[in-house]
C-alpha cells in the first residue's frame, strides 16, 4: 500500500467523482482508477459504489476513509517538522537578568536541540529598557516581569507588539541564612520593622519602593551583586519574584532563605509576559511558539 493510493482515494471520496479527483490531482482518470482498484484489492473489499450520480463510499470505504485521512495527516505533520528542523536563521531575544538564567536552561538549550541550525542571541536588558530594545530591532522577542508603574504593556502595544502572559510569580523576601530571623517559620510585620531592605538605586525597581516604608531602613544600590552582598552579610533583605530567584546559586546552595512577605495589603503578584515584535523571522516564530508552550512547564 502506497501513500499516493491513499491520497487518490481521499481525493475521490471528497470530490464524489473519480474524474473530478483526477482533475484536482492533475492526473489522468485511468491512472487514478487503476490506483483505486489496486487499493481495493489490498484492502480486500469494495470501497466505492459507482453509479450515474458519481461514487459513494461503502461501509468499508467509510472506515478506510477515516484511517486514510489520519495517516495522511500524520505524514504531513512529520514532513512539516522535518522542514522546520532544517530551518536556519537567528532568533534575537532579550530578558531581564533574573529571567535569563531560567530561559537558558528551560527554553534556549532544549530549543537548540530541536533546531540545531537556529542561533539564539539573548541579551540581558533591565525592564526599563525592554520596549526600547524591541523598538530598535536589536531583539524581536522579550520576556519580562510586567512591573508596576513602568507601563511596559501599554508602550509595547503602541509599537504594534503582541503581549502574552506566561506566568504569575509571587514576590518573596530573601534573607541571609545566618540571620536570626531566618529560622522563623513565618515573619510578622513587626519583624520587618527590625530589618533594612536593599534595592536598586535606579528607576528599574519601582516595586521595592512600595515595601520600603514597612522596614527599619533602606539601602539603594546600583547593582544586584552589591545588594546580595549585604543580604549575605545579614545587613539587609531583598525582595524578588520567588520562583525566578530560586535559580540563583546563592538560594540553591542555602546561603539565603525565602520567606513570605507578611503584608496582606500589598499585591505580591509578579506577572511575567512574553512580547513579540510585529514581524518575526521563521526562526523567531519557531522560538516564540516553543516559548509559549514550555515556559511555565519548566518552573
Amino acid at each position: 500500500m502506497r501513500l499516493e493510493q491513499l491520497a487518490y482515494f481521499v481525493a475521490a471520496a471528497d470530490a464524489g467523482s473519480i474524474s473530478a479527483a483526477a482533475q484536482r490531482l492533475e492526473l489522468s482518470q485511468p491512472a487514478v482508477s487503476a490506483a483505486l482498484r489496486s487499493l481495493e484489492e489490498e484492502v480486500g473489499g469494495q470501497l466505492f459504489r459507482r453509479g450515474n450520480q458519481g461514487i459513494r463510499l461503502t461501509p468499508l470505504g467509510r472506515l478506510t476513509y477515516e484511517d486514510a485521512r489520519k495517516i495522511l495527516g500524520l505524514v504531513s505533520g512529520i514532513r512539516a517538522r522535518g522542514a522546520e528542523a532544517g530551518t536556519e536563521g537567528v532568533a534575537r531575544v532579550c530578558a531581564q537578568p533574573l529571567l535569563s538564567f531560567h530561559l537558558t536552561g528551560t527554553i534556549v538549550l532544549p530549543f537548540k536541540a530541536l533546531y540545531p541550525n537556529i542561533n539564539v542571541f539573548m541579551r540581558n536588558v533591565p525592564n526599563t529598557g525592554i520596549v526600547a530594545e524591541l523598538a530598535s530591532g536589536r531583539s524581536n522577542i522579550a520576556v519580562t516581569l510586567v512591573a508596576l508603574g513602568l507601563k511596559i504593556q501599554e508602550q509595547a502595544r503602541n509599537l504594534g507588539c503582541e503581549i502574552v502572559p506566561l506566568y504569575t510569580d509571587e514576590r518573596r523576601l530573601f534573607i541571609g541564612a545566618g540571620h536570626p530571623l531566618a529560622r522563623k517559620e513565618r515573619l510578622t510585620p513587626e519583624d520587618l520593622g527590625t530589618l533594612r531592605i536593599a534595592y536598586y538605586s535606579h528607576g528599574a525597581d519601582c516595586v521595592s519602593g512600595l515595601y520600603a516604608p514597612h522596614f527599619a531602613g533602606e539601602y539603594r544600590l546600583a547593582n544586584r551583586e552589591d545588594i546580595l552582598d549585604l543580604v549575605l552579610r545579614n545587613e539587609a533583605v531583598f525582595i524578588q519574584a520567588g520562583r525566578m530567584f530560586r535559580h540563583d546559586y546563592r538560594v540553591a546552595k542555602g546561603m539565603m532563605v525565602e520567606k513570605q512577605i507578611p503584608l496582606p495589603d500589598i499585591d505580591h503578584s509578579a506577572p511575567i509576559a512574553a512580547i513579540r515584535a510585529p514581524e518575526l523571522s521563521p526562526a523567531e516564530r519557531l522560538l516564540w511558539e516553543y516559548l509559549l508552550a514550555h515556559f511555565a512547564a519548566g518552573l
